[in-house]
């Protein structure tokens, strides 16, 4: 989290109380559309799996870079997410030094350089007709 702060990035982290209002899922995608990108970590998180369930299809401008620690396998059916456009390559880290070691070039910078291409599409790529600012 420190680390995504020293680099201008304000992370939120899904891990709180069920809102009163809303239901979790409603929340984490408002949450996941107000975000420039979304590092989904995977690893022993199977909230993570259904949240990415309502995030991924449904909100194709925002790229989602999910990191799995190295000792752990894919979750079964994961390769659901694999032909949305907003979906990286899965980004496998030993430990943590290692992961904020390789955060901004194996993490960052592809959800970043994902961020440019989503916006540069045409708008007649756009399921909407219009770019997104």
């Amino acid at each position: 989290m420190a680390e995504l702060r020293q680099r201008d990035y304000v992370p939120i982290v899904s891990d709180f109380e069920k809102p009163g209002s809303r239901d979790t899922d409603e929340t984490i995608t408002l949450l996941a559309r107000m975000a420039r990108f979304i590092i989904a970590d995977i690893s022993d998180a199977k909230s993570v799996l259904q949240a990415l369930r309502a995030i991924v299809p449904n909100l194709t401008s925002v790229p989602v870079q999910s990191i799995l620690i190295a000792t752990q396998q894919e979750p079964g059916m994961f390769d659901f997410y694999r032909n949305s456009r907003n979906f990286l390559k899965v980004h496998h880290y030993e430990n943590d030094e290692q992961l904020i070691v390789d955060l901004h070039e194996r993490v960052i910078g592809p959800a970043e350089s994902k961020v440019l291409e989503l916006r540069a599409r045409t708008p007649s790529e756009c399921p909407t007709g219009s770019r997104r600012s």
